[in-house]
Order: structure tokens, then sequence, then C-alpha cells
């Protein structure tokens, strides 16, 4: 197996936001992608990311402190939810070797399961992708 043999680059984060879906149940869905490592290899960069998912409803039950296996989770889906994409942002990041890197969240399913957190909110089950952009460092032309 190829590894990248550098230790992964520092960045500094250019825009980190929010992209926002309009689920078809009313409720609103809040996705962030956050860099958390960046190595590079030869010119191949690898980007480590962070999901982070909210889902703002009004609905609202019991609350449950049980923390739920993902298979737990897949079998107490109800049913998968349409959305809408409000804003679907790219984050943008700048590696200390000069490149700019752009990472956008595409969501390509969301799921209700039957499941409530330990506030009462709803879980859903979201599936998430990242679309990745990179910019290469400008060579000093000579």
């Amino acid at each position: 197996m190829d590894s990248f043999l550098r230790p992964p680059l520092d960045f500094t984060v250019s825009k980190e936001d929010w992209s926002r879906y309009d689920l078809s149940d009313g409720s609103i869905l809040k996705v962030k992608l956050i860099a958390t490592k960046i190595r590079k290899k030869n010119s191949d960069y690898n980007i480590d990311v962070q999901n982070i998912i909210v889902v703002l409803s009004n609905e609202r039950s019991r609350p449950d402190s049980k923390v739920y296996s993902s298979t737990e989770l897949q079998q107490s889906i109800t049913h998968d939810v349409l959305y809408t994409i409000i804003t679907q942002d790219w984050n943008e990041y700048v590696v200390d070797d000069g490149a700019k890197i752009k990472v956008q969240p595409m969501v390509t399913k969301v799921s209700k399961t039957s499941k409530f957190d330990l506030h009462g909110d709803p879980i859903y089950l979201v599936n998430v992708k990242g679309n990745v952009v990179v910019e290469p460092p400008e060579t000093l032309s000579q």
C-alpha cells in the first residue's frame, strides 16, 4: 500500500459555512464538512473531513438517552425524506504550501428513523459525500 510519507500539512480556514437543505417534512437540514487533516504525496492531496449534521425540526418526543448503533438506526428507518437545496456552499482552505482546497458537501440521501435523541429531537440518517477541488500552489516562472 502506498502511503503518504510526509506529516500532515498545516492549513488556514478561509471560509467554512453550513450548507442548508429544506426537508419535505418541514425540517431544515444543516451540513458542514470540516477539513481536519491534509496530506500531500507528490502533487496529490488527501483531505480528511468530519461531517457535522444538524436537523432543525419542530417535532418532539420523549427524550431518549440511549445511544443507538448504526445497525439499530438503519433498522429503524421509517421513510426517505425528499429535500431541496437552500444553500450548498464551498468551504475553502489554504494549505501552508500555497494550495487552495475547496470542499463542498453533497447530500445524497436523507432518511428519518423512528428514534429520538436525548433532547427529544427526531434522528435522521444523512448520506453525504464531499466534492473536492484543489488549486495547486502557483509556481514561480523563471
